[in-house]
């Protein structure tokens, strides 16, 4: 695969790499019963499913106002990284043995999406998920048609936003960046403020330097993502900037387009990525089981509250 194969795809961190998912199951039944957009928010069940269906179809009522095609569609696909299982319900709760289960084959959950392309979802790579039938609308249009396209579905985003949580976004990146937002503000008092997490993250610090490990800060939060911000740095060295003229204005600057590497290539960076992380879970044995459930906690209260249900 080149880097051309795959200019669409952009890297963003661990914490805001929600991908947005598309639906199509309930359009036909809210069309037949003439359900108004305004009371499908009261009358629809509160389930995560049913809030991204419900995104999708007033993204698609929208995007047939404005005189496009759009089809409201769920995926179903599960990967590893998945809330709904009861393995990930464990490891989220800071569980030693779940959580070394999932490192010991995944490192932080980096190069693993390289080295495990269909497992981990990698949007380059074909699985047996039925693929999102926008992005072939989509590329069916003449660049102009297409940028009018992306244009009616930020604002059609925008307004299915606003319908179900209240909140003002400019786009699929500033919803995002909202949420990040408040999850780093919580963060700072209720998890670095947290005399017991501080004393943990200090014993953990310490544990990770006598191993060789730069530790720059032994603040719980920058503890907690200090080893796989170290694998994200390289996956992004190894990626290319998008250049300013390709890049969209809600697009951060920084982005850059996934790195060009085959499961091969990517095995040995996952096998460093491995030992680091294990090395990491047992100097935080004592921390993660107190970390994680505060963590998870703030970051499913926020997406929640900016609708970004794909990661609850």
């Amino acid at each position: 695969m080149t880097p051309s194969a795959h200019r669409s795809e952009v890297v963003l961190s661990a914490r805001s790499a929600v991908r947005a998912s598309l639906s199509l199951a309930l359009l036909a039944v809210l069309a037949a019963c003439g359900v108004p957009p305004e009371t499908r928010v009261q009358t629809r069940a509160a389930g995560q499913r049913d809030r991204v269906l419900l995104r999708e179809e007033i993204r698609a009522d929208c995007m047939k106002e404005k005189g496009f095609k759009f089809v409201a569609f769920v995926s179903s696909y599960l990967n590893p990284i998945r809330r709904d299982t009861e393995e990930v319900r464990a490891r989220e709760s800071g569980d030693y043995l779940a959580m070394r289960r999932f490192r010991e084959k995944y490192g932080f959950g980096v190069f693993s999406l390289y080295a495990y392309p269909q497992e981990f979802g990698n949007p380059t790579v074909k699985t047996d998920a039925p693929l999102n039938p926008n992005l072939s609308i989509q590329g069916a249009l003449s660049r102009t048609q297409r940028e009018a396209y992306r244009a009616a579905d930020d604002a059609c985003h925008r307004r299915a936003i606003k319908e179900i949580t209240g909140k003002d976004v400019d786009s699929f990146f500033d919803q995002v960046e909202q949420a990040n937002a408040l999850i780093e503000r919580r963060v700072s008092l209720e998890i670095d403020g947290d005399p017991r997490l501080v004393r943990l993250g200090a014993a953990m610090g310490n544990c990770l330097r006598g191993k060789g490990y730069a530790v720059d800060s032994t603040e719980p939060s920058a503890l907690a993502q200090r080893g796989g911000n170290v694998f994200h740095a390289e996956e992004n060295s190894l990626g290319e900037k998008v250049p300013d003229a390709l890049r969209s204005e809600d697009m951060p600057k920084d982005a850059v387009y996934a790195p060009d590497l085959t499961p091969d290539q990517a095995r040995p960076y996952l096998a460093r990525e491995i030992r680091a992380a294990l090395d990491d879970l047992e100097c935080g044995k004592r921390f993660y089981p107190s970390h994680e459930p505060a963590y998870g906690k703030i970051q499913r209260e926020a997406y929640l509250e900016f609708g970004l249900y794909e990661g609850l």
